[in-house]
């Protein structure tokens, strides 16, 4: 078993950013202290590597709070905006295109740094499953950028 204030210490800037690129600034505090909370009454069963759990408790009290918010205060749906690659317009459309799992399980590896092990986790899967999404995330981001190429016209003099 670990420290609570250990924990907490090593991953309350985590857990804000991943929370923070998630929701809307003004639930960004509940969430992140009720994802502690819920570590602290569950000590005992927070794992050694305790980021990824804490990953999953956040995504999960955020979809509470979302279920919850319609019923007492709508949220303007530019509140939010999800995060997406930057840089590459090509690749920000193609990613906006994607479901929501696909992206989550993408911004998990890609954006969190997270393992699919770890990614699993935070999904509430097991590993197998993990790596099958992710795979099918990338080949179907990889879909959206090769037709994006194929309309994109060539510079005159230039040969592929």
């Amino acid at each position: 078993m670990r420290d609570f204030e250990q924990i907490y210490a090593e991953h309350v800037k985590a857990v804000r950013a991943y929370v923070r690129r998630r929701a809307p600034g003004d639930v960004v505090d509940d969430v992140v202290s009720e994802t502690f909370l819920v570590c602290l009454r569950r000590i005992d069963a927070v794992p050694d590597a305790a980021l990824p759990w804490l990953y999953g408790v956040a995504r999960r009290t955020l979809a509470n709070e979302r279920r919850r918010r319609p019923r007492t205060s709508p949220v303007p749906s530019e509140a939010v905006a999800d995060p997406e690659p930057v840089g590459d317009g090509i690749l920000a459309a193609a990613f906006a295109e994607l479901g929501e799992r696909d992206r989550e399980v993408l911004r998990l590896v890609a954006w969190e740094g997270l393992s699919l092990r770890q990614a699993a986790t935070v999904l509430g899967c097991s590993a197998v499953a993990c790596r099958v999404r992710y795979h099918r995330a990338k080949s179907r981001l990889a879909a959206r950028l090769e037709a994006a190429a194929s309309f994109r016209p060539k510079p005159e003099g230039v040969l592929r």
